[in-house]
């Protein structure tokens, strides 16, 4: 891979990220699908740590945007990653946060990918925790495929314009960026 600082930050972002196609996301919204069934999730999602949304299953939760869930969640992932820093670890791999009446649970897979499961406090944490490790290994696994597959059978791409819709609802979100 080029060196990040010759090709600046952009492009070097751009090239680390993973393309993800039509068929990838259909095996990340069953997955997330039967994982929201199980496990009594209110709603399931994966995104990327820069915050984009790559698949969602479950129910809307009244007043939550699943896109600046999915933004806010990653920043506040990110954040986490410095306080894991500062007591000697290398990375925390799960957050969970509970309030009144839901409650949230993050999950690191591989690298550059979050796991969110958002339900409400009934549901104990616990089996909220076995669901998540093996529906993280099932999607580590369709990671995997993605990070590896050859590119030489065209295949239908996400759209194109994934990244401005995106930059869109974060703009509506806190103003222009």
């Amino acid at each position: 891979m080029a060196n990040d600082a010759a090709i600046g930050a952009n492009e070097a972002l751009r090239l680390r990220r993973l393309v993800f196609y039509a068929g990838d996301v259909d095996k990340f919204n069953t997955l997330l699908s039967g994982f929201v069934k199980k496990s009594g999730a209110l709603s399931a999602m994966i995104i990327d740590q820069e915050g984009h949304m790559v698949a969602r299953q479950g129910f809307k939760i009244a007043g939550a945007d699943p896109t600046a869930l999915a933004a806010l969640v990653a920043a506040s992932f990110v954040s986490t990653r410095q306080v894991a820093k500062l007591l000697g670890e290398q990375e925390f791999t799960t957050m969970n946060q509970t309030g009144g009446q839901h409650a949230i649970s993050v999950q690191l897979i591989g690298s550059r990918t979050l796991q969110v499961a958002v339900f409400p406090v009934s549901v104990k944490p616990g089996m909220i925790q076995v669901y998540s490790k093996e529906l993280a290994k099932e999607i580590d696994a369709v990671l995997v495929a993605a990070a590896t597959r050859k590119d030489d059978a065209p295949q239908e791409k996400l759209g194109d314009s994934f990244s401005a819709d995106m930059k869109n609802q974060l703009d509506k979100m806190f103003g222009d960026l």
